[in-house]
């Protein structure tokens, strides 16, 4: 049996229940609003959130007094947001309306409230449980925000999906454009983290490469393990481009031979959407924070440089003390989010049609125009 992959499709259920469940955050956070406004314990920000100054939060001068008026309303905010991407209108203004209103709430959290503890919380690297047994609970709060975030995007694409033109022209045009958009912000985001990787590699040696010598020399001196720390980092970048060349790559939508029990089976749409997804909103959280650093803002109870490097990291000649970081990751993020949206034009279901499960093969061929047509061959037997 043969079925043609291409855009909407295959199982629908989170197209049902997104809006609704980001509803369902969004009271859960005028809850929590009203609670800290009352003086209720928890509140995650300022003073509260001991760590947060360590990782560029934006809200870490954010007390109670503003803070739980402010959740409140963002909440309600949200609420409202979240009534409007439960409904089905397709008037152009209304639909612009929703679409823009549920990427803008998903966003504000990412960029406001996320900071660089995501980058070990989140998957990948959440995945180990190094992060997890010394979060407090204002880290874990912005585990909870990340999920709000989450659902407010998957709210919005069954939106937006459910109130489209379903002109087949358009659709293809559409498919077409951001399957080209995704194949290019694929390679942008495949060489972004590779600067990093080799600056961290270079201080591991010795070699003042982005940074003088004489801060690379005090790093080795009162870190001797960053000999071995700065190759580690060096491979997680590494790693992360690998992974990314994925997203055009056969093994990244069938599972490669030496991979026991999955061997053959085609990757569920969720797996890359999930671990790619979680990895933008850590990068992006981790390189702001190295941007604004790079820039010289203090945020308040920050380490300032000397305290964070052991030398008064203080102008451009430090350009490299975050491994180029401080540019490269937060354009990562980004190409890295429109890569996975042209993955996912690229390869999901339409409906109606047949969608791959994980005893099907794959196999794809460029079809010079739309992106890569798809074709699934079930098994028999």
């Amino acid at each position: 049996m043969t079925a043609s992959v291409a855009r909407n499709g295959g199982r629908r259920s989170w197209r049902r229940w997104a809006a609704a469940a980001a509803s369902g955050w969004a009271w859960f956070l005028v809850v929590l609003g009203i609670f800290w406004s009352s003086g209720g314990a928890g509140y995650p920000f300022g003073h509260n959130d001991r760590t947060g100054p360590d990782y560029s939060s934006l809200l870490a001068g954010l007390e109670r007094a503003v803070g739980g008026p402010l959740i409140t309303v963002f909440g309600v905010v949200a609420l409202v947001v979240a009534g409007r991407l439960d409904g089905r209108d397709r008037r152009p203004t209304r639909r612009r309306a929703g679409i823009v209103g549920g990427v803008g709430v998903a966003a504000v959290i990412v960029c406001v409230v996320l900071d660089g503890r995501m980058i070990v919380m989140l998957p990948p690297l959440g995945v180990l449980p190094i992060g997890w047994l010394r979060a407090d609970w204002p880290t874990l709060f912005q585990v909870v925000a990340a999920a709000g975030a989450a659902l407010f995007v998957l709210a919005s694409v069954a939106y937006a999906d459910a109130t489209s033109d379903h002109d087949p022209g358009a659709l293809r045009r559409r498919r077409a454009a951001w399957i080209r958009a995704g194949r290019i912000a694929t390679f942008v985001a495949i060489a972004c983290p590779l600067p990093y990787a080799v600056i961290r590699v270079a201080w591991s040696r010795g070699w003042a490469l982005g940074a003088p010598e004489p801060f690379v020399r005090s790093l080795l001196r009162n870190q001797p393990e960053n000999v071995y720390i700065e190759p580690t980092l060096a491979s997680f970048a590494t790693a992360g481009a690998v992974l990314t060349a994925g997203l055009l790559c056969r093994w990244g939508r069938v599972f490669p031979r030496w991979i026991p029990v999955l061997r053959g089976r085609v990757v569920p749409m969720w797996f890359p959407l999930l671990l790619g997804g979680s990895a933008v909103v850590g990068i992006f959280g981790f390189g702001r924070g190295l941007l604004l650093d790079q820039l010289g803002v203090d945020l308040p109870g920050q380490l300032d440089t000397f305290q964070a490097w052991g030398e008064p990291v203080h102008d451009w000649a430090y350009w490299g003390a975050g491994g180029l970081g401080w540019c490269l990751f937060p354009l990562w993020s980004i190409s890295l989010a429109v890569a996975l949206t042209g993955y996912y034009h690229r390869y999901a279901p339409s409906a109606g049609e047949v969608p791959c499960s994980g005893a099907d093969s794959v196999a794809t061929s460029g079809d010079g125009g739309d992106g890569d047509a798809v074709s699934v061959r079930r098994r028999r037997g």
